[in-house]
């Protein structure tokens, strides 16, 4: 098991680093705009951070600037998953050392806020024109430069499956960025993301209660009653 505080380190540089993508990076596929708005970080290093959670496909090693389509192996030739498992990623890694992708759980595609993995694989597909997973994956993605305001929420990630170890469980790697699209989305927990974030915030005094029990009525549309008592 890693030591407590290279995990902390590592945790809280992933966070910054996938707070940085959500705030200021679009992605442009074959004429396909896509807005990142809910992301799980995937980063599996040897002697760092072991992830078992971590697909470890070759595409998530060493081919920054492409999707990854979830297969069934780690072999890039390997099956892709069926029926409505396949979910895509972003990969960010530039090295063999280091598996380290984006999936995308949700996102505005084209100015269309798609929530879900594989719903946003086929947004992607379908709105590329793009005949196969193979041609999602082959072309290269740009990465062009936004501006979005608002907080990232962090929280553990959804469905890791019962063979992750405990600790890669608990890690806060899902990030939702809580901007103009937050209030009308479907993110899965998202009331329970904001009560965390706001109970953060006045407890380190960077908002009072009157300030977190707005912020909350403005993304949420209503206050959480575990809010009413701050």
């Amino acid at each position: 098991m890693m030591e407590d505080n290279c995990s902390k380190e590592c945790i809280k540089r992933l966070q910054n680093e996938v707070s940085r993508f959500l705030l200021q990076s679009k992605l442009v596929l074959n004429g396909v705009v896509v807005m990142p708005k809910e992301v799980e970080v995937y980063y599996y290093k040897i002697g760092e951070f072991e992830d078992n959670s971590v697909h470890r496909n070759d595409l998530q090693k060493n081919n920054r600037g492409h999707f990854y389509v979830h297969r069934r192996g780690t072999e890039k030739t390997a099956p892709y998953k069926g029926g409505n498992y396949p979910g895509v990623d972003f990969v960010i890694s530039d090295s063999d050392d280091v598996y380290y992708s984006y999936l995308i759980r949700s996102a505005v595609v084209n100015d269309k806020l798609i929530v879900g993995p594989h719903n946003v694989l086929q947004a992607i597909k379908s709105e590329g024109r793009l005949d196969d997973y193979e041609a999602v994956e082959n072309k290269p993605v740009k990465i062009e430069s936004n501006t979005v305001f608002g907080p990232v929420l962090f929280s553990k990630r959804i469905n890791l499956g019962k063979k992750v170890r405990e600790e890669f469980v608990n890690c806060k790697l899902r990030a939702v960025l809580c901007d103009e699209w937050f209030r009308i989305s479907k993110y899965p927990s998202k009331e329970k993301m904001m009560v965390e974030y706001l109970l953060e915030e006045v407890g380190i005094q960077n908002m009072d209660k009157e300030e977190a029990l707005e912020f909350a009525k403005r993304h949420l549309g209503y206050v959480p009653s575990s809010l009413k008592m701050l």
